[in-house]
């Protein structure tokens, strides 16, 4: 898969965080993930489309609406390591970290993990 492609996979991933609805959320993430998606941070670890909304939800209720940029992006093999940051709605940056993903053979991220700070 070229870069540009699984770098719209990945930020598909990443929008779906902010997404207006849940119907958005849904369809970012099944154009991105499989259905059985593995996926972990330091505060969470479950699989499967219908948990990582869950875990969507709780994390609007959380932050809100923002954003995120990507700052750097590498993949091989169908395997990203990446760097981002969010922002929270006002501009202001929250964080920075990193991800791994792992793509399976329709090109979605069969593996989605987050390591930061906490």
């Amino acid at each position: 898969m070229p870069d540009t492609e699984l770098r719209a996979v990945f930020e598909n991933y990443l929008n779906a965080f902010f997404a207006d609805s849940v119907a958005e959320q849904e369809r970012l993430l099944r154009s991105s993930v499989a259905e059985d998606v593995m996926f972990s941070n330091p505060g969470v670890s479950d699989r499967g489309v219908t948990n990582l909304l869950d875990h969507i939800s709780r994390f609007q209720q959380r932050f809100g609406s923002g954003s995120f940029r990507i700052n750097w992006f590498r993949q091989q093999h169908g395997q990203v390591l990446a760097e981002w940051t969010q922002f929270n709605k006002d501009g202001s940056e929250f964080i920075t970290a990193n991800s791994y993903a792992r793509c399976d053979e329709t090109g979605r991220i069969a593996q989605f993990s987050g390591f930061w700070e906490t």
